[in-house]
C-alpha cells in the first residue's frame, strides 16, 4: 500500500482503458485521472482543487462521464483478474456466500442465545441480572 498519492507511471498510463466521450478534449485525460487519484486519496472537496489544475467542473464532467459508463467497476474488475491470474488462480473466483452470524454460532447453535427481531438469528446470551 502506498503511503502517499503518486501520478500514473508510464506503463500504467499505456494500459489505460479507451475512454469514449463525445466532446473534444481540452484538457489532458492523464492529468484528469491523476486529479481524479488524489481525490480520492486526499478526500479533498471538488471546489477545493488547487488553481494549477483544471476547473473541478471539468474534473467532475470526466468523472461523472465514466461512472455512468460504469468504467471504474471495469477497471476494478480487469485489475482483479490480471491480479488472480499472476497468483496462478482462475480468473473469475468461485461463487460462496457465508453469514458470518451464522459461522460465529456454529458451535453454540443448541444453546438459546436470544433473538434479533430483524436477522430472525440467535443473537446472544440471554442478559443475567
Amino acid at each position: 500500500m502506498t503511503k502517499q498519492w503518486k501520478p500514473l507511471t508510464n506503463p500504467q498510463w499505456a494500459n489505460r482503458p479507451a475512454a469514449r466521450l463525445k466532446r473534444k478534449r481540452k484538457h489532458d485525460l492523464r492529468q484528469i485521472i491523476n486529479i481524479i487519484l488524489w481525490l480520492l486519496r486526499t478526500g479533498c472537496q471538488w471546489r477545493n482543487l488547487p488553481p494549477c489544475w483544471p476547473p473541478w467542473q471539468a474534473v467532475h464532467y470526466y468523472f461523472d462521464q465514466w461512472k455512468k459508463a460504469y468504467l471504474f467497476e471495469h477497471i476494478n474488475t480487469t485489475l482483479n483478474q490480471l491480479d488472480r491470474q499472476q497468483a496462478g488462480r482462475e480468473p473469475f473466483p468461485s461463487v460462496l456466500c457465508v453469514d458470518t452470524q451464522s459461522v460465529k454460532l456454529a458451535p453454540m447453535i443448541w444453546e438459546f442465545r436470544g433473538k434479533d427481531a430483524h436477522k430472525l438469528v440467535n443473537d446472544g446470551p440471554p442478559l443475567r441480572p
